[in-house]
């Protein structure tokens, strides 16, 4: 049985190679930033009406910036990939607590280059990155991981 919604919760971010298989879990995430923005509107007017009137319009190019708490592999391990230029597959994936049905959490994915830089190194704060997803595909939502089945 899902929860009610919660004003903090543990979602998850991961990433691989491959859309199906095996993921990497990026531990220890602060936050997700807006991911699901709506299209630029197009305006236009005609002579014979007083107001302009707008209509959907494409989304600008975005990128995603992450901030987390790392460990001295996952920054070697994001690095490499930074350096690599890899085109990984990312995964956002809500609390399983969240999910109508066991195991199948909403999760969105997409295909991203990250770059890892670092935040603001201030005194009694945790040291964090902070990763930007240079998004190149589409976003896909699921619920749970993708699999084989065109189905789920």
């Amino acid at each position: 049985m899902a929860t009610e919604p919660r004003t903090t919760m543990m979602t998850k971010l991961f990433h691989a190679s491959e859309k199906i298989g095996e993921r990497k879990q990026i531990a220890f995430v602060q936050s997700i930033p807006e991911f699901l923005t709506a299209p630029e509107p197009i305006t236009w007017s005609a002579l014979d009406i007083d107001d302009e009137r707008q209509a959907v319009g494409r989304k600008k190019a975005e990128n995603l910036e992450i901030e987390l708490i790392f460990t001295e592999a996952q920054y070697d391990e994001l690095k490499a990939l930074q350096t690599a230029n890899t085109n990984e597959y990312w995964f956002i994936q809500l609390p399983e607590e969240t999910a109508e049905t066991e195991g199948k959490p909403l999760t969105w994915n997409f295909q991203a280059t990250v770059h890892v830089g670092l935040t603001e190194l201030a005194l009694d704060d945790m040291i964090k990155a902070k990763i930007t997803l240079y998004r190149n595909t589409e976003i896909e939502e699921t619920k749970g991981f993708p699999t084989t089945s065109i189905t789920e």
